[in-house]
């Protein structure tokens, strides 16, 4: 049944998912003073001359992250098939993860020639994504549980 609790965490998820891909991930202090650049999953946003500059290379993380929503999305309506959504939401759950490895990186390997990264709270989103798809994981396999010993009962 879609009225499942684990409906409600997968789209809570979900939603968690696409404000982390809509708004910036933090500013970059410079040591010196001009316009601070801007990071968002898809790109570093830097003001040269009133004209704005991207750089992409950055964009790995918007691809995780696209992806792990649209898993997320598909996963709300495998509720017929209990199996495969617990294993679609393990998958989430680590391509959250390796979501958050390829943003540490980012911002202590590759954003520390610039200046230091404050980031905003939209960074932690993948994180409560990712408890919300754990949350779902352990509902999912509890339904499938349930099913399992009724079945024994017949």
């Amino acid at each position: 049944m879609i009225q499942r609790k684990q409906t409600v965490y997968l789209f809570l998820a979900v939603v968690a998912t696409i404000v982390c891909l809509c708004l910036p991930l933090g500013t970059v202090q410079l040591p010196v003073m001009g316009a601070e650049p801007v990071l968002f999953n898809m790109a570093l946003v830097q003001t040269v001359d009133n004209s704005p500059v991207y750089d992409f290379s950055y964009s790995p993380l918007m691809v995780l992250l696209a992806i792990v929503t649209l898993c997320q999305l598909v996963a709300i309506f495998m509720y017929k098939k209990r199996i495969r959504q617990s294993r679609v939401c393990a998958l989430n759950i680590a391509l959250l993860l390796l979501w958050m490895l390829v943003f540490a990186y980012f911002k202590y390997v590759r954003l520390t020639d610039l200046g230091s990264l404050q980031q905003s709270w939209v960074a932690f989103l993948p994180f409560v994504a990712a408890v919300f798809n754990y949350l779902a994981y352990k509902g999912i396999r509890a339904d499938e549980r349930l099913v399992r010993a009724a079945d024994r009962i017949r």
